[in-house]
């Protein structure tokens, strides 16, 4: 009964019938001329659920689509572009190949199952690489071989245990765009567990994006 309970709230709360997420971006209207191509495949612009058995290796990931943010990721990307380069009265050209967010709650739904308990201060286990956009975790420069080298989409999702050795969920974000020519490939890995003001799929996306433009 526990499982079944587990795969109906799994369901309702990431699958496709999960709520749009509003972020409050002032001004938003004035990043438009910012022109910026999206390359990426569609399905990374798709909401997808890996696996609801409990004993495979993608139980408890999901890819967190486009439009449970709302901006959508790519638009809160060019205002923070904007952002950036507006001091400098710069319009650049931006092209974006990949920008996709992945949610891994495996171990957090199996310990439910069993009726296992979290350890531990979840987002206080994982190092602190991210710790200046204001939220622990880890970001790293990565390439497109690395990206492409999975043999299951489901594995970018994963972790190190070096990385996050209590196992707290986390999402996990790639983004790989060029600004006038320059190409730069990024990961991001963050807690799901954040103080109630803040919402962690928009912290997500906000800290692979500031990463991300760091590189500028």
């Amino acid at each position: 009964m526990r499982y079944l309970f587990l795969i109906v709230a799994s369901i309702l709360t990431f699958g496709c019938a999960a709520p749009t997420i509003m972020a409050d971006m002032p001004h938003i209207e004035n990043s438009s001329p910012v022109n910026v191509t999206d390359f990426r495949p569609e399905t990374e612009k798709e909401n997808k659920i890996f696996s609801l058995s409990i004993t495979s290796e993608a139980y408890g990931i999901y890819r967190r689509g486009d439009k449970l943010l709302n901006p959508t990721p790519i638009r809160i990307f060019q205002h923070r572009i904007y952002e950036k380069f507006s001091a400098k009265s710069v319009v650049p050209e931006v092209k974006v190949h990949h920008f996709v967010v992945y949610m891994n709650l495996k171990s957090e739904l199996r310990r439910g199952v069993t009726g296992g308990l979290l350890g531990g201060v979840v987002g206080a286990v994982i190092a602190s690489g991210t710790q200046k956009y204001g939220v622990d975790g880890l970001a790293s420069l990565t390439t497109l071989e690395k990206f492409e080298a999975f043999d299951k989409e489901y594995k970018r999702a994963l972790y190190t245990e070096d990385d996050n050795p209590e196992k707290a969920s986390v999402y996990k974000v790639y983004l790989e765009a060029e600004i006038d020519g320059k190409r730069t490939f990024i990961e991001t890995m963050t807690p799901t567990k954040l103080p109630e003001n803040k919402n962690p799929h928009l912290v997500a996306v906000e800290t692979a994006i500031a990463y991300f433009l760091d590189q500028y």
